[in-house]
């Protein structure tokens, strides 16, 4: 019975590289930083700015601290590139490890700081996730309302 229990919850772990969990797909551009599967994928826009989601599954025999919080996410304009913050107000968003061979979802809405107009993409360092260098920018033209 014990081998009949530990064969299922290994074919329930998430595998490296497969970008899908229980049949669930990664949406989004995919990359690997670490020990870190991740896709992210631009939702909307709101009136502050981008809604960003990010599906992530640990390839490693390890936890591994993911800190959406302090993922460096920059927009580009015609001036520059400017820093978006989340948008967190109840201060939620926290480094968390995640465990061996477990996935997870998260949307997260960004603000311009300092607000500006003319953006023309948004780009996040993938491997700030995990606090990882180099830096692995992925770059999505800007999100327009229907």
């Amino acid at each position: 019975m014990r081998a009949v229990l530990l064969a299922v919850v290994a074919g329930c772990a998430y595998r490296a590289g497969s970008f899908e969990s229980w049949g669930h797909d990664f949406a989004g551009r995919q990359t690997t930083v670490g020990c870190l599967d991740l896709a992210i994928e631009p939702r909307l826009e709101t009136a502050s700015g981008p809604v960003l989601a990010y599906d992530f599954g640990n390839r490693c025999d390890r936890p591994v601290v993911l800190d959406l919080g302090s993922t460096s996410v920059i927009a580009k304009t015609g001036g520059g590139n400017l820093a978006m913050v989340p948008i967190d107000p109840r201060h939620e968003i926290r480094a968390l490890p995640l465990d061996a061979r477990s996935v997870g979802a998260e949307a997260i809405a960004y603000r311009i700081d300092p607000p500006a107009a003319g953006v023309t993409a948004v780009c996040v360092d993938a491997a700030s996730v995990v606090g990882d260098t180099p830096p692995d920018w992925q770059c999505f033209d800007r999100i327009t309302r229907p």
